[in-house]
């Protein structure tokens, strides 16, 4: 897995280590485009739906028709299309010292805004930026560009892409171990995906008759000479098998002094029954492992030491069920277990392992465990959602949950009322105990991080009241 690097503001890197507890977006993770529309007034991407690549029958992996194959199809009024969504947040939130009154607050205010340019038939541009604030009336607007690419077809119904661009590989909801290219791991609560794209060049080959797909892409993210672009290629087969039909899913990558990677996932169901089931193994890994031992005077020390001559395994398996409660009315719900090698079974050491950024949020232990429950039009709520989710982090012991109303205002915007509670010591409550600090102290491994240490040991956030409200425009 790549290592992220050490934050130098131990303010931003405490808000890293808690940043479920301030998520501001309900739940989402599993649900299709069409779900998606349902629940936030539109597209939820802000785009045409030709840019969308997530299909409806194996979440979170590439589409059988993607944005370029769409573009065949598009009509002249969509060869330029300007676009985008503004949303504007507010944040209440109590850490357990804290009285009511003394809880923090928090605005911001994010621009999404994108060009869409459609020539002909076979080419396309496109260009996503954001513009955010914090709130801060001295801090600056932030401006970032997530997408520009420019994607073409061929002869043969081979089509090209090039440029910065977003993936969502993997089926599972909360974890995704197979999406080897991503630049970060993505946020399951977004509705949406906001992490950067990856600067790539894919090749894309679909089988229509078949709905089949094969990958082949170049990772040029870092590269600086012309041996480091990592290589991946990836294939999606449907298939239906004894009452059994989804989507089976095979992805490698590599590259010089690059992990090689394996990836399958699984998506298949039976009735109101889903069964997904994702899994990566990892070669060579480059990364560090700690791990603790004990002196010859009887203290405890904590180590670095190699894996790259293993191999490393990650495992999601997930049941989603669809619940008929009424006539009109049904729930979809869904748990997930996650296996996790890379990570720590014992507290200290998922602790060092994140002060030295080798380990990213929702990846710090070896075992987790997450549910969700959503509520589409409820009874005669028809413009209503409710989406009550949870995660807990098995090897520290802390958890988190998180309720969220969404009111569709109109086709185009929408009201997301929130409220988290955490709970337990550990990743999701925020902080590090002051029993884990004081052995990584004492353990000769702290170095230079000893504010980031001591700006995080005890940190406990409780609440969370949030209140968003997105128009597209």
């Amino acid at each position: 897995m790549k290592s992220c690097p050490i934050a130098t503001n131990v303010l931003s890197k405490a808000s890293f280590f808690s940043v479920l507890s301030l998520s501001l977006f309900p739940f989402t993770g599993f649900a299709d485009n069409k779900l998606e529309e349902e629940m936030f007034g539109g597209n939820s991407s802000s785009a045409p739906a030709a840019t969308s690549t997530q299909p409806s029958a194996a979440p979170g992996t590439t589409s059988p028709t993607s944005a370029a194959e769409a573009t065949k199809s598009a009509p002249a009024s969509e060869q330029l299309t300007l676009g985008g969504r503004l949303e504007l947040q507010f944040v209440g939130s109590k850490t357990t010292s804290q009285n009511i009154g003394d809880a923090q607050f928090l605005q911001t205010s994010k621009a999404e805004l994108y060009l869409d340019s459609r020539p002909t038939d076979e080419l396309r541009g496109f260009v996503k930026g954001t513009l955010s604030n914090n709130g801060a009336t001295s801090a600056a607007p932030a401006i970032s560009v997530s997408e520009t690419w420019i994607k073409w077809s061929g002869r043969g119904g081979l089509f090209t892409t090039l440029g910065k661009q977003k993936l969502k590989w993997g089926a599972a909801t909360f974890w995704n171990p197979t999406d080897f290219l991503a630049v970060q791991p993505k946020d399951p609560f977004a509705p949406v995906d906001v992490r950067p794209g990856a600067n790539l060049l894919k090749l894309h080959m679909p089988f229509e008759k078949s709905g089949n797909n094969l990958y082949l892409l170049a990772d040029f993210e870092n590269a600086t000479k012309s041996n480091d672009p990592r290589i991946a290629g990836r294939a999606e087969f449907n298939f239906a098998l004894a009452g059994l039909s989804g989507e089976l899913t095979s992805t490698v990558a590599g590259g010089r002094k690059k992990p090689l990677q394996l990836g399958i996932d699984l998506n298949t169901s039976a009735g109101p029954v889903d069964l997904v089931v994702e899994s990566a193994w990892t070669r060579k890994s480059n990364r560090d492992f700690y791990r603790r031992i004990t002196a010859a005077d009887g203290s405890t020390e904590v180590e670095s030491y190699s894996r790259s001559g293993e191999t490393i395994g990650q495992v999601v398996a997930g049941l989603r069920y669809d619940l008929k409660y009424s006539e009109s009315d049904s729930a979809n719900l869904s748990i997930e277990y996650f296996w996790n090698d890379f990570g720590a079974d014992d507290s200290i050491i998922e602790a060092v392992s994140f002060l030295r950024g080798q380990t990213q949020r929702l990846y710090l232990a070896k075992k987790y465990l997450g549910t969700s429950l959503v509520l589409l039009q409820p009874g005669s709520f028809n413009d209503s959602s409710i989406i009550v989710s949870g995660l807990w982090n098995l090897t520290d012991k802390s958890w988190f949950s998180r309720a969220a109303w969404t009111e569709k205002l109109s086709v185009k915007s929408n009201l997301i009322l929130a409220v988290t509670r955490a709970g337990g010591l550990g990743e999701f409550r925020g902080g590090i105990p002051s029993s884990v600090a004081a052995e990584i102290r004492k353990s000769g491994r702290l170095g230079d991080l000893g504010n980031t240490l001591n700006a995080l040991e005890g940190l406990s956030q409780e609440w969370t009241l949030s209140a968003t409200a997105g128009i597209d425009l």
